[in-house]
């Protein structure tokens, strides 16, 4: 190798080493830069999940107000009931005097109807037994004809017999 071949080789080493030592600084200055963009994600990252919370709280008191509406919807509504039994309850006051009546005469009504059912009760039972008696006698009659009709075959059968020896 000749001496400018080593002058331009070192030429170029030198180039090389300079243009290695810009590079390294350019790396420096990127890896700066992406640690301080990873540090802003984080605090972003944080400030979200703080928005979340914050947000996740707003909804819960959100709720709770509605439910707070809800139950004074509730209360009027059961105040508004409440007030409209008074009215039914002192009309019923008024009332119960012939309600009392009513009672009574239902009373006595049941009373009789509880006597009719007794009389009923009886008179059916009754007729069940005079109903039974109808079927054993229909059964002893049914049994006495069918042995009449015994008797009448066997009577027409030795009179056959009676003619036929003459």
């Amino acid at each position: 190798m000749s001496l400018t071949d080593n002058i331009d080789l070192l030429k170029q080493i030198k180039h090389l080493h300079s243009e290695n030592v810009f590079l390294k600084a350019r790396l420096e200055e990127y890896q700066f830069n992406a640690d301080l963009r990873e540090k802003e994600m984080l605090e972003l990252k944080l400030k979200i999940a703080s928005a979340g919370e914050v947000k996740s709280r707003l909804d819960n008191q959100v709720m709770e107000l509605e439910l707070l509406q809800n139950y004074m919807g509730d209360l009027e509504q059961e105040a508004e009931g409440a007030a409209s039994r008074e009215m039914e309850l002192q009309q019923q006051v008024g009332s119960s005097v012939s309600v009392r009546h009513q009672l009574s005469d239902l009373k006595q009504q049941y009373a009789y109807l509880q006597t009719q059912l007794s009389n009923l009760q009886a008179q059916l039972q009754e007729l069940n037994m005079r109903n039974l008696l109808l079927q054993q006698q229909t059964s002893r009659i049914a049994e006495l004809e069918s042995f009449l009709a015994d008797a009448e075959q066997e009577r027409d059968e030795w009179k056959e017999l009676a003619e036929l020896k003459k």
